[in-house]
């Protein structure tokens, strides 16, 4: 599936989460036993992904929270998502 600003993104609830302190946190995907580092603003979606949310309004939050114009939140939000979807770590369903 092609991640757009119209894509909704959920978590998966499989995922195993813990903040390592205020701006990083770890997680693991133990069916495909990969783990993950997230910087602040990684954990900041996933935060924002406790319910789920569109690409657009994922980048409308981040855009408010932090110094980033929106084009270059955008690709960096769809990159985010598209690889986080590939590793199984949330799900996306078309607008």
């Amino acid at each position: 599936m092609a991640i757009t600003l119209d894509t909704t993104l959920s978590r998966n609830g499989d995922i195993l989460y813990s903040p390592v302190n205020t701006e990083e946190a770890v997680m693991l995907n133990v069916p495909l036993g990969r783990y993950f580092a997230l910087n602040a603003v990684a954990v900041r979606i996933w935060e924002l992904l406790e319910q789920p949310m569109t690409v657009a309004q994922v980048c409308a939050r981040i855009c408010e929270e932090f110094e980033v114009d929106k084009q270059t939140c955008e690709s960096a939000v769809l990159k985010f998502a598209d690889e986080f979807l590939d590793n199984g770590i949330v799900q996306a369903s078309a607008a």
